[in-house]
């Protein structure tokens, strides 16, 4: 069964290059890519012509805008994919970008989300944009392949997953993971802060859960100590040359939902040089 692969773009370096890694990525499977871009009325900085006619201007801008990088976006993918079991859509919507892709998840059933680390309008410095960090914590029912800009697709040799074994992993969560590691052949390194022997007995339990996901599947638990963890991720894949960081993405708290606390991702730091695949509990 071939999967559905959702691609929002901006048409920024940093969209282009998470396409190019989606695509390389599922190389040998079969694949509908949906490349979305939305646009929506913003209530500041319009100019004079929109000021003129605001709805009929400013949709008729985008819309055209919208389309002729969709167009030129997938004119490019022509050129440099010739995969026979690859397809692509390109998809065009004037509405707010969250809600559209909720939609486009639950209508298209898609497998997975592949964006760019942080689009056009970020330009602050190691942080992730405020679509990606949107993305992450809206939508649940698929995980997330966040790609930052200069990263280009090579060989995966080995994953890393950082846990605190408080999640009751389930089937669902490590699906995706173990796809990508038997479809690569990559190892996972499952990294945490806290010994075995002081493990609680429902740590101890997630433990066994994830080891027995991940059977068949060449992996090993490691462990650092008296460090932070997004030191110790930093420390772990720069010395090991990891290729990817994945993480169990709780449902966001209450406060958390109300703009309250830092979103998960925003807690693990932000890697330069690795995707992240978001997993949700």
């Amino acid at each position: 069964m071939g999967k559905n692969i959702l691609l929002p773009t901006d048409f920024s370096r940093s969209s282009w290059s998470a396409i190019q890694y989606a695509t390389s990525l599922f190389e040998d499977c079969d694949c509908d890519f949906y490349i979305l871009n939305t646009y929506a009325k913003e209530t500041h900085g319009l100019d004079n012509l929109t000021l003129l006619d605001p709805d009929e201007a400013f949709n008729k801008m985008s819309e055209k805008k919208s389309k002729d990088g969709l167009g030129n976006t997938l004119a490019r993918l022509t050129l440099e994919n010739n995969n026979p079991d690859h397809r692509f859509h390109v998809l065009s919507k004037s509405n707010l970008f969250i809600d559209v892709v909720k939609d486009v998840v639950k209508n298209l059933s898609i497998d997975m989300i592949v964006m760019g680390a942080k689009g056009a309008g970020n330009r602050r410095g190691d942080n992730y944009g405020k679509n990606t960090l949107a993305v992450i914590e809206n939508i649940r029912k698929c995980p997330i392949l966040v790609v930052p800009k200069n990263v280009a697709f090579k060989t995966l040799r080995e994953i890393v997953l950082a846990t605190d074994f408080n999640t009751n992993f389930n089937s669902y969560e490590v699906k995706c993971l173990a796809e990508i590691a038997k479809l690569t052949n990559a190892n996972v390194q499952i990294l945490s802060l806290t010994d075995t022997k002081e493990l609680s007995l429902e740590q101890r339990k997630n433990k066994i859960l994830l080891r027995k996901f991940l059977q068949g599947i060449d992996h090993s638990f490691n462990v650092l100590h008296n460090v932070e963890m997004p030191t110790a991720i930093s420390c772990f894949i720069e010395s090991r040359k990891s290729n990817m960081v994945s993480y169990i993405d709780k449902k966001p708290s209450f406060f958390k939902r109300l703009g309250f606390g830092k979103p998960t991702l925003g807690k693990l730091g932000f890697y330069k040089h690795v995707p992240v695949l978001a997993l949700h509990a």
